[in-house]
């Protein structure tokens, strides 16, 4: 593997490990992310408890599928370049995986940060895009010739 390739599967794994981050912050909650509260304009505590409930499964449910989601992208991108699955198709179809993946908790964030004026993590969410972007690219300029 050239040092492009090296540096793709970095770019990868870097936006997998700030996926696990996310799902960590979920998971570990026993009330809604501040943001959330700013969302709503309420604390936690004015939440009706039988919401409060509904609103934690939603919130274990997303860290457990973002837990899901990192460890398969880990896997995957492992098989592709240390798996001898190293060719465009499996490329694309991984970029793809990473970008369905990615991109619509960054849109969600974002267009719950433009009606509500929440701050959300639109930042952090982007940079796991990009990553995978990056990652893409270094990985297309590794393929043999």
């Amino acid at each position: 593997m050239d040092l492009s390739a090296w540096l793709a599967f970095g770019c990868y794994l870097l936006a997998f490990f700030i996926v696990c981050l996310f799902a960590a912050a979920y998971l570990k909650r026993s009330d809604f992310m501040p943001y959330h509260g700013q969302a709503v304009d309420r604390p936690w505590a004015q939440i009706d408890p039988r919401m409060q409930v509904l609103l934690m499964a939603l919130i274990r449910v997303v860290g457990a599928a973002w837990i899901a989601l990192a460890g398969a992208g880990v896997m995957l991108a492992w098989l592709i370049f240390f798996g001898g699955h190293f060719a465009l198709p499996q490329l694309l179809a991984f970029q793809l995986f990473c970008l369905v993946a990615t991109l619509p908790p960054v849109l969600v964030a974002s267009g719950v940060r433009r009606r509500t004026g929440a701050r959300t993590p639109v930042p952090a969410g982007a940079a796991v895009v990009l990553l995978s972007v990056i990652g893409f690219v270094l990985a297309l300029l590794s393929l043999p010739q």
